[in-house]
């Protein structure tokens, strides 16, 4: 039986693996066609994903005297309901989601990132009212000005008692986020969370210099005339490809796993 469970819990490992790489290509693609077969391909991968670890934990029932379910008043059974949105940015671009009450400010972290659309690819950094404390991922040349988000929960900062935060993403471009307290309410059976409930238009271009910058690139991209216009769109070819400001739909949105992002960042600072 063990040997069963392990592999059968190696292949829904593998599985998970599978899909997070999906879901990051579905996050960032252009091509509409291509956008629509991944996510048909996500579905049903998502699908065997979800029966193989049923599977799975029936099996490690079995074999254990410990009762795998959980009193239904623990956190992990509720959700928060948290709208962010860019500031300093319009038209606004904003984002509605749903995150299990236990999460950590590292899972709270990779759930913006998905659901924005950002890459991931700079630093961050959580603040809050009245507190100089921020969590996030620590500076090397200076560890406790930033502590470290895998090892705080988000309810213990976010709350209807603290309703606001600020998220900051990419130190250089300062890309701020509110991210407001709405709900919390009672995670439905069987239900996958973080959720994308809603929003509105695409996040801005990574590297592209920031909310005043980001507002020039919008004019001049939308202006053939413009002294910009040419530059810019060079740019989005070598980057992007293209750009549509207004793009953006909750359903397109694919969640993936922030242990893995977690591992291969520990790894890259040699503390894995």
């Amino acid at each position: 039986m063990a040997t069963t469970m392990s592999f059968l819990s190696a292949r829904h490992a593998e599985l998970t693996e599978f899909l997070d790489a999906l879901a990051a290509e579905a996050n960032h693609c252009e091509d509409v066609a291509l956008r629509n077969r991944i996510d048909q391909l996500y579905d049903r991968i998502e699908h065997a994903e979800r029966v193989l670890g049923v599977v799975a934990n029936l099996t490690s029932d079995e074999d254990s005297s410990e009762p795998s379910h959980r009193h239904p008043d623990q956190a992990e059974h509720l959700v928060l309901q948290l709208k962010i949105e860019h500031l300093g940015v319009e038209p606004p671009v904003w984002r509605r989601i749903l995150l299990p009450s236990d999460s950590s400010f590292w899972d709270l972290h990779v759930a913006i990132q998905d659901a924005m659309g950002w890459h991931d690819r700079h630093l961050h950094a959580f603040s809050f009212l009245g507190t100089p404390e921020r969590i996030g991922i620590p500076l090397d040349d200076d560890p406790a000005a930033i502590r470290p988000g895998w090892l705080h929960r988000v309810e213990e900062h976010i709350s209807c008692s603290r309703p606001l935060a600020l998220y900051e993403y990419d130190f250089g471009d300062s890309w701020f986020h509110e991210i407001r307290f709405e709900d919390v309410r009672d995670a439905i059976t069987g239900a996958t969370y973080p959720q994308c409930l809603a929003g509105e238009r695409r996040c801005p271009p990574e590297d592209c210099g920031g909310a005043e910058r980001y507002k020039e690139f919008l004019e001049a991209i939308s202006d053939p005339t413009h002294p910009e216009h040419t530059d810019f769109m060079d740019w989005m070819k070598l980057t992007s490809g293209s750009f549509d400001p207004e793009a953006f739909s909750p359903q397109d949105v694919r969640f993936t796993a922030p242990s893995r992002r977690l591992r291969s960042l520990l790894n890259e600072q040699g503390t894995g």
